[in-house]
């Protein structure tokens, strides 16, 4: 028995390619990066160099429906993804049940093509990037987001 075994790894072994190399999985650069000027650059490089999540508050005893005042007309932007972070969850406020994506209004990882944004305020998403995207603002207390007005 030890020795058809021995048999079946040697005749194994002998129809293996000398040659084999690693194999292709792909045509060459079928997956190469993006070119600079490509719309997509700016995904791949988010990608390439991810960013360490920064914790902006924490309040593990606190309800995140109390975290700000409910917003309907961003929420309802951010649901058809005209108001959202840039990155998701690159800022965070954690509470008791969730962690909810931080952007701020001067523009800081907030993406606003309509201009809805106030300079004076802190956005707040829960589940953004999502058809059940939330948007709840509260004040920014930093003299320096409104140093400009």
């Amino acid at each position: 028995m030890l020795a058809r075994a021995l048999l079946a790894l040697a005749l194994l072994l002998l129809a293996l390619p000398a040659d084999a190399g690693e194999p292709q999985r792909t045509r060459p650069g079928h997956m190469a990066p993006p070119a600079e000027d490509d719309p997509h650059f700016e995904q791949y490089r988010l990608m390439m160099l991810p960013k360490r999540p920064q914790v902006v508050a924490r309040d593990k005893t606190k309800d995140w429906h109390k975290a700000g005042k409910p917003d309907k007309e961003l929420t309802k932007a951010c649901r058809a993804g005209r108001f959202h972070e840039r990155e998701y969850l690159l800022f965070r406020a954690i509470y008791k049940e969730d962690a909810l994506g931080v952007a701020f209004g001067h523009g800081l990882n907030l993406v606003d093509p309509d201009h809805k944004a106030k300079a004076d305020t802190i956005y707040l998403f829960w589940q953004g990037g999502t058809a059940m995207c939330q948007v709840l603002t509260t004040a920014n207390l930093d003299p320096r987001a409104t140093a400009g007005k």
